[in-house]
This record gives structure tokens, sequence and C-alpha cells, in this order.
């Protein structure tokens, strides 16, 4: 829809962060774009967990056995902020109000830090700070 407008990243993006020494990969995917995952299973083995989660209750419980959750502005970002569960959200370069414009935390939310676009449509960018960031966080730690 309108919102969605620039929000969604291809799950090739995300399989890429699969090739990190330590990082395994769990969807909270359910819905649209959740086909995805088939496009990708001779390529990138990432584990589906969204299609078992009937609920927000049931998405919660998955994402306290997850050491990181990596989502673009969606439920899951607020979901995982709501509980605390540490996130890391990615923005387009114009996200909604409740984002700000220039930080890279959230008041509402501290378990949240935020990646942002430095130009439209550029995940190019984002995705390689993420990349850089998790190889300094996770690296050989597998």
């Amino acid at each position: 829809g309108a919102g969605d407008r620039g929000r969604s990243v291809a799950l090739t993006r995300f399989a890429d962060l699969a090739n990190i020494d330590g990082v395994r990969l769990v969807s909270l995917q359910k819905g649209f774009g959740h086909e995805q995952l088939t496009a990708l299973a001779d390529a990138t083995i990432i584990e589906d967990a969204g299609s078992r989660c009937a609920d927000f209750a049931d998405t919660a419980a998955a994402m306290a056995g997850l050491d990181l959750i990596i989502t673009t502005d969606t439920a899951v970002a607020h979901l995982a902020g709501a509980l605390g569960c540490p996130a890391w959200v990615l923005l387009k370069h114009d996200p909604d109000w409740r984002w700000h414009l220039a930080r890279a935390d959230s008041p509402w939310y501290p378990s949240l830090r935020l990646f942002r676009q430095p130009t439209a449509g550029d995940w190019e960018s984002v995705f390689a700070a993420v990349r850089s960031t998790l190889v300094d966080r996770f690296d050989g730690q597998g």
C-alpha cells in the first residue's frame, strides 16, 4: 500500500548477511513477501519462524529467543521495541514521523538502533552499515 512505499526491502538483501560467521537468519515474515523464502531456499538457509506465528503473542515468543532482530519499519520493529528486544530498524530516507529525522536511537524504544538511508532509495549504504556492524558484533562468535 501507499504507507509501505519505500519501506520494503527484498529478502535477498538480508540473505547476504547469512555469510557472516556467527550469524543465523530467522524470518518472522508473514503474508506478503513470505513467498521470497521459497525463492531463496536453495541459496540461503533462513529458518522460517513466521509461518509458525499465528499472532503477535507467537511472534513475541519467537523474538524472545533471538539475539537480535533486524527489520524495516514494520509492526515487528514496534513489537521488538515494546518488548525491549534488541533490534536494528532499517529506515527509508524520509521515515514515518515516529522515527524522527536524525537519530540513531528511539526515544520510545531504548532497545532499538536505527539505520537510515542517506539518500532516498539507497538501501545499499544501509546494508553496508548493517553488515559492518554485524561483523564487529558477531563475527567468530558462532
